[in-house]
């Protein structure tokens, strides 16, 4: 949802004038940070629940797995908060960011996962 809202608001123009609808125009200007942030909580909120019900419990060995949700977190932070939703270049290197920090997260899971196994 993050993504794509960011992504979505260098179109808001065109999808105006097309009379398509899109998070981005649904939110707003004023909006889409605020609701952007409550989704980007609920993310981090759900993938740390996942990793919890998926045996990276509050032990040692699931350090890695916690920093780099916290990573996730300052990284989805970033996005939202230094977005310029009037600026188009800076909203594509907040898109394009998010493919570089995928293996971050899977990295994260890895590590804790056979941190455990040992």
């Amino acid at each position: 949802m993050v993504y794509d809202t960011l992504y979505g608001h260098q179109d808001k123009n065109d999808d105006k004038r097309l009379g398509l609808k899109s998070t981005a125009l649904t939110f707003g200007d004023n909006g889409t940070k605020p609701v952007l942030t409550g989704f980007a909580a609920a993310a981090v909120a759900g993938v740390g629940l996942a990793g919890y019900n998926a045996g990276l419990g509050f032990v040692p060995e699931a350090l890695p797995f916690y920093a780099s949700l916290g990573a996730f977190a300052t990284h989805l932070g970033w996005q939202i908060q230094t977005a310029d939703l009037s600026d188009p270049d800076n909203l594509l290197a907040r898109f394009k960011s998010n493919g570089n920090f995928a293996p971050v997260l899977l990295a994260g899971i890895a590590a804790s996962k056979l941190l455990l196994a040992a």
